[in-house]
Parts: structure tokens; C-alpha cells; sequence
């Protein structure tokens, strides 16, 4: 598996990698003595190495001869937690050791998932209230698609749902479809808005974080737990990610539809 391409080895490996400590262990020792036989630099090896979290519980980048790279004479490794950034210049980059020159810079910061697009628009609700203020805590939602003191504001791939473990694409049209089916509602309801109530909310997000507690990637600081918080410690108050799967998440919506759209007020 581990020669072949694809997330195989990260989703198609023994079932319990990612909740079982002792198997993930076995599997980050295993990836771990091969990064040490592409690298020929054996300190260099190491500092590849992650030390903070287990294989899978981030996920997984695909890459072509990567750690190879680093045996090339013109390519070196500089750990900004060892020596920060302090400005870049007009030749290059200057760090905490030194200024290095560069005739390309290529900005590879990472990514603010699953909240951030949100974040980024100024969405008002109620009273004028900003969704990133509601959301400052970590995001509440009813399913993933609506969130209270939002009337109106459905979202087709938002936080908390099953999403970020689905093919988008399929993903996207099971949930148009069921918004589509929940305007068609409140429209023959001669209704003009919806949107969750506190107490649906709150039970979702219970449901949310009970699907995720097992996980192993639940209790380290990714951009499945809010990687933006610098106090995590483990503990998961509140998910991103519904990880119960999609098989499961379209059963809930489904049963919430079949229930007149239990959980939601129609005005």
C-alpha cells in the first residue's frame, strides 16, 4: 500500500488506524523508517520526522519524491519554529539566522478550512449580528446546513457536516438537494423564512462531537479541530467535521425532513 498512489494507505489500512494508539503508533514507526531510507542525511531524517501528531491524524498530502528533494545539494530545510521569519526583503527572505535570496517566493501558508470562507463574508442575522461573532467559539450549525439567528441562510457544504470525508461532488448534490426540498416546504407552507431552533442546534452539535470523540485525529490541533486555536488541548468541545459518514449524515437529514423538518421554525 505504501508504494501505491492514492489515500489508500491512510483510508484503505487497518480499520483501527485512526482510533486505536497502538496501531497508529505501529503505522507512524513503519512511515517513519521510510522517510529514513529516501533521506540520506540522517539528522535531517529526523527533523522530517513529525514528533507532534500520529500518521493520519492530519491528513495525509500526496506527494511525488518529496523527501527526495532534500537530497538534492540546492534544497534546504529551514523550520520556522526554530528560526521565524522576520521580513521579507527585496532579494529574498531574512529569518532569524539570516537572509537567504530568492528569484520566486511561493506562499504555502496552509488553509483556513471549512469556517474560513464564512468567516470572510460580513453575514448578518437577526439584529445585525455577524456570523463570525456567533461563531467565535467554534461554529454551531443544525446539520451542517443552517445555523439560529440566520433566517434564510442555508449552506450546501458548511461546518459540521460529513463533507470533508466525501466526494464533494456527490456530497454537494445530496444536499442541494434536500435545501431544495426544504424551500419547496416552506414555500407550500405559504411561509416566507426558517431557520433551526437553539435546542436543535445544540443536540447537533452533541451528535458532532460524539461521531469525532474516538477519533484519533480529534484530539491533535488540525484543520479538523480548528487549527487556529492555540489552546487545544485535546478536548473536543466542538467539531468542524461530522465524522459519523455520509451514509449516516443523509440518514439523519433524511429523518429530520420526513419529520416536517424537525428542529425548524417556519415563519
Amino acid at each position: 500500500m505504501w508504494g501505491e498512489p492514492g489515500f489508500g494507505i491512510w483510508l484503505g489500512n487497518f480499520r483501527d488506524l485512526l482510533v486505536n494508539e497502538e496501531a497508529n503508533k505501529l503505522m507512524s514507526d513503519f512511515a517513519a523508517e521510510k522517510i529514513r531510507e529516501r533521506v540520506h542525511d540522517k539528522a535531517l531524517a529526523e527533523r522530517l520526522i513529525p514528533v507532534d501528531h500520529g500518521f493520519g491524524t492530519r491528513r495525509v498530502p500526496l506527494e511525488t519524491n518529496y523527501y527526495e528533494a532534500y537530497n538534492r545539494p540546492n534544497v534546504d530545510l529551514v523550520d520556522l519554529r526554530e528560526t521565524s521569519i522576520v521580513r521579507i526583503t527585496r532579494d529574498g527572505i531574512e529569518t532569524t539566522d539570516g537572509e537567504r535570496a530568492f528569484d520566486v517566493i511561493v506562499y504555502a501558508v496552509g488553509f483556513d478550512a471549512i469556517t474560513g470562507p464564512y468567516d470572510h463574508i460580513d453575514f448578518r442575522g437577526r439584529d445585525g449580528r455577524t456570523l463570525r461573532t456567533s461563531w467565535a467559539e467554534g461554529p454551531r450549525t443544525y446539520l451542517g446546513l443552517a445555523t439560529a439567528g440566520f433566517p434564510n441562510f442555508l449552506m450546501v457544504i458548511g461546518p459540521q457536516q460529513a463533507g470533508p470525508f466525501c466526494n464533494f461532488t456527490r456530497c454537494i448534490e445530496t444536499n442541494s438537494n434536500w435545501i431544495a426540498g426544504l424551500i419547496d416546504h416552506v414555500r407550500s407552507a405559504g411561509a416566507a423564512a426558517i431557520e433551526p431552533t437553539e435546542e436543535a442546534q445544540e443536540k447537533w452539535n452533541d451528535e458532532v462531537v460524539a461521531s469525532g470523540e474516538r477519533m484519533l485525529f480529534m484530539k491533535v490541533p488540525s484543520w479538523f479541530t480548528g487549527n487556529r486555536r492555540a489552546d487545544f488541548d485535546g478536548t473536543l468541545r466542538n467539531a468542524l467535521v461530522y465524522v459519523g459518514g455520509q451514509p449516516a449524515f443523509n440518514e439523519r437529514c433524511q429523518a429530520v425532513a420526513a419529520a416536517g423538518y424537525e428542529g425548524f421554525v417556519i415563519r
